[in-house]
């Protein structure tokens, strides 16, 4: 009887009502201890806590609008279960979107959204981890959000695009004035990604444009006590290209990735120094902060393979010498490994383990600076 009526009572609602709405998410978080120690200089003491791994949780739904067509939206957001970091939580701070789909001829969308270096990419970094040392978190560092508008095509044969914009104003919050007078400012974004995979085998490339995403240092003005008080610069253009490859199936995963970045944001130390000490983290226009011109090339591999609930696997990871205002930078690259195994205990809850060993160049006679980190952890999906 009272099947009927809430059957009865479902069949009186309106259709608007009725669109199917999720809740999902993912709750991840782990015990970490890691150790830094520069060359010279005595091993930090051990740093440990409870770290979080990304957790999010988010809703999203769609309505049947006909003809093969769907009104969908998502709203997405970060969940500190750790330390935070100075990290925040905040409604819709992850992919947040409202669009339109078609069976036929994709998606558009608009809002929050990942570029395709972060929406579709990221298969060679098959870890859970907080500490850079843990994971391949430099490698995928330029992983991003942009405020804009999409489109992501349907397949066809294993093969799929997307395209991202984010125009000027809502990169740096429409403050034209600022950037005319100061000629600082942050520009247009564009984001591009194609994709195939097919028996296993995948391939990946993602493509940012960034407008003036950088500076190049013409000339510094120091005091008499040789601080930076001034600086000719002039505004540069940033790029990303990734790519990625593999396979993964018949128990096997191969992930293979190479990364070129020219005035983005740099794997080097070196170039974080040079940054701090002239003072261009401060030069902000908006959210914007700059970075000084630089460029660099990166690789990372990963191997595992699946012993039933077991997935034992090993990544490398390497940088070469970045360039700095156009001049090679000697004793900046990286060197990076992380071992460790996931455990399933079912198709939603994962725990993991892994031990990861870190090397960075701080520059010409300084010295390198390494990492020793451990961490275990769990993860669910809901």
């Amino acid at each position: 009887m009272k099947k009927t009526l809430i059957a009865l009572a479902l069949t009186t609602l309106p259709v608007a009502a009725m669109a199917e709405v999720v809740l999902y998410g993912q709750m991840k978080a782990g015990y970490e201890v890691n150790s830094s120690k520069v060359t010279g200089d005595d091993r930090s003491p051990y740093l440990n806590g409870i770290a979080d791994y990304g957790s999010r949780i988010g809703v999203k739904g769609s309505e049947d609008l006909g003809n093969g067509l769907k009104a969908i939206w998502q709203v997405e957001s970060r969940i500190h279960l750790g330390h935070s970091n100075g990290g925040s939580d905040g409604l819709a701070d992850r992919d947040s979107f409202i669009g339109l789909q078609h069976d036929q001829f994709g998606t558009v969308r608009a809002g929050r959204i990942s570029n395709a270096i972060n929406a579709n990419m990221d298969v060679v970094d098959a870890w859970e981890y907080n500490s850079d040392a843990l994971g391949l978190g430099k490698f995928t560092r330029t992983d991003a959000r942009y405020v804009g508008i999409a489109y992501d095509s349907p397949e066809w044969a294993g093969f799929s695009f997307n395209v991202l914009y984010s125009p000027r104003d809502n990169v740096n919050g429409g403050n034209r004035e600022e950037e005319k007078y100061r000629k600082l400012g942050s520009g247009d974004k564009y984001s591009v990604g194609l994709n195939y995979h097919n028996s296993g085998f995948y391939a990946k490339y993602g493509f940012d444009y960034l407008k003036n995403s950088a500076i190049k240092i013409v000339d510094v003005l120091v005091d008499e006590d040789d601080y930076p008080i001034g600086l000719g610069v002039l505004r540069k253009d940033g790029q990303v290209h990734r790519l990625e490859g593999g396979y993964d199936a018949n128990n096997w995963f191969v992930g293979l990735g190479y990364q070129y970045t020219k005035n983005a944001s740099s794997y080097s130390k070196l170039v974080d120094a040079v940054n701090d000490y002239i003072g261009i983290s401060d030069i902000q226009v908006g959210d914007h902060t700059w970075t000084l011109d630089n460029q660099g090339q990166e690789a990372a591999l990963t191997v595992g393979y699946h012993f039933g609930n077991i997935f034992p696997k090993i990544s490398y990871a390497h940088g070469w010498d970045v360039k700095i205002n156009g001049t090679k930078a000697k004793n900046t690259k990286y060197d990076q490994i992380v071992l460790g195994a996931d455990y399933d205990f079912s198709k939603r809850t994962t725990a993991n383990v892994q031990a990861g060993w870190l090397r960075e160049g701080l520059g010409e006679d300084n010295g390198k600076i390494k990492t020793t980190a451990f961490g275990v952890g769990l993860k669910h999906t809901f």
